[in-house]
């Protein structure tokens, strides 16, 4: 049966929904994973930087891959990898293991983003209007439940484990409704070409792409900071720099007061992540409207600048309360780069179809899980505070120059629309 556009956002939305509340629920428990093999942030983001090798190594293979199998089955296969490797993951018995399997979430998760966002640009062209901020949206919503789920789960001192597992679970169960109501092959232009278009090393190299590959590295780099070492930079703030790193199941050795003080900060990093995934829920869900009301690169902008304002309200010595706030601020101004890019890349003058938006997608998922990498590094040396706030020259940068690089865009796509008239 031929999927219909309805269907199909119903169904790439859902996609989005089960990954992203899996991993707004791992996410704040990561600290736990961390202390459990007792190392330091710098350690640890050696997880993250395998992820990102992944990610790279596949980015060759994943335009060849959906060519071949097509988005609604790379999406399936990725999704059934991707569910089963964080079941393991999250439990995972030693560092080494833990590594290894982040590897494999890299590898996975880089050719599922392009045939997810491929399928979401693809059903934004048949409905003939702005969908694709809202569809991106539902991956926000999933943060932002996993993220309160875990605080719950952890305020009332029960095994994270057994959540994200229970998630997992739930997420196997959806995937045949998101299979079946997924865009077919010969309903996607850039998938029913007789031949998949080489991706060349002068395409990646393409001057204007890599203008907006920053803007794509400015938004996944914030997302996954924010994400990853968001739960840290809280535990920083309230346990202090350097705080000695106590495995959970050694809390009851500790005295009273110290003990509840680090489940007040776990419960907390949760907290500020739901206040993170909330916003960009929010500005995603409603980021169609503001496309059509100031347009990809005005959107940018606007976004921009409440970032910085809330990179600047985290670092701030303040009342925990504003902490929330700059993690609410940052999740609003950062909602709308990833799909709004991705959107502009799809139509890129000069490049065949389907392979800026491989390109993009791909640079965006390194940045995602490579960049927290640098920030690890950074945080245990620096400190989370400084650290957090080095990354506002991401957004400075895109408010400052979005405009001029869209009109680029556009004036491209109107003579391209031109000659194709002639």
């Amino acid at each position: 049966m031929t999927a219909t556009p309805q269907s199909a956002r119903f169904s790439v939305s859902l996609i989005f929904l089960i990954y992203g509340t899996l991993i707004g629920s791992y996410l704040p428990y990561l600290p736990f994973v961390k202390d459990r093999f007792g190392i330091g942030e710098s350690a640890f983001s050696m997880g993250f930087l395998f992820g990102a090798i992944g990610a790279l190594v596949s980015l060759p293979l994943a335009p060849w891959i959906i060519k071949q199998i097509g988005t609604r089955r790379a999406v399936l296969l990725m999704s059934v990898l991707y569910l089963g490797t964080v079941g393991f993951l999250i439990a995972a018995p030693t560092f080494v293991v833990f590594v290894a399997l982040f590897l494999l979430v890299g590898l996975t998760i880089s050719t599922w983003e392009i045939a997810v966002n491929s399928q979401a640009s693809a059903i934004e062209d048949q409905m003939g209007r702005p969908v694709i901020s809202s569809i991106h949206g539902f991956w926000s919503l999933g943060t932002f439940i996993g993220a309160a789920l875990m605080a719950g789960w952890l305020a009332l001192k029960l095994n994270g484990v057994w959540l994200i597992w229970g998630l997992i679970g739930l997420g196997f169960l959806a995937l045949p409704t998101v299979y079946n109501g997924m865009l077919r092959r010969e309903q996607i232009p850039a998938e029913s070409t007789t031949e998949a278009a080489p991706l060349k090393l002068k395409y990646m190299l393409y001057p204007p792409l890599i203008a907006l590959a920053f803007y794509m590295v400015a938004g996944y780099m914030l997302e996954g900071t924010f994400q990853d070492w968001g739960a840290l930079l809280i535990r920083e703030l309230m346990l202090g720099r350097g705080a000695e790193i106590v495995p959970e199941h050694l809390w009851s050795l500790l005295p009273v007061e110290e003990a509840e003080l680090r489940r007040r900060a776990a419960v907390s990093g949760a907290i500020a992540l739901a206040f993170f995934t909330a916003t960009m829920t929010i500005g995603r869900l409603s980021g169609d409207l503001a496309v059509a009301r100031f347009g990809r690169a005005g959107t940018l902008q606007i976004g921009g600048v409440i970032a910085v304002i809330g990179i600047v309200l985290v670092y701030l010595p303040s009342h925990q309360l504003l902490t929330f706030i700059g993690f609410a601020c940052v999740g609003l101004g950062t909602a709308n780069i990833a799909p709004q890019v991705i959107k502009t890349a799809d139509s890129t003058p000069g490049l065949p179809a389907g392979i800026a938006i491989s390109i993009i997608t791909a640079v965006g998922f390194v940045a995602f899980l490579g960049g927290p990498v640098t920030i690890g590094f950074s945080g245990e040396r620096y400190g989370f505070r400084l650290t957090f706030l080095a990354l506002a020259i991401f957004p400075l940068v895109l408010a400052l120059t979005a405009g001029m690089l869209l009109r680029w865009f556009e004036r491209g796509r109107s003579r391209m629309h031109d000659e194709s008239q002639d």
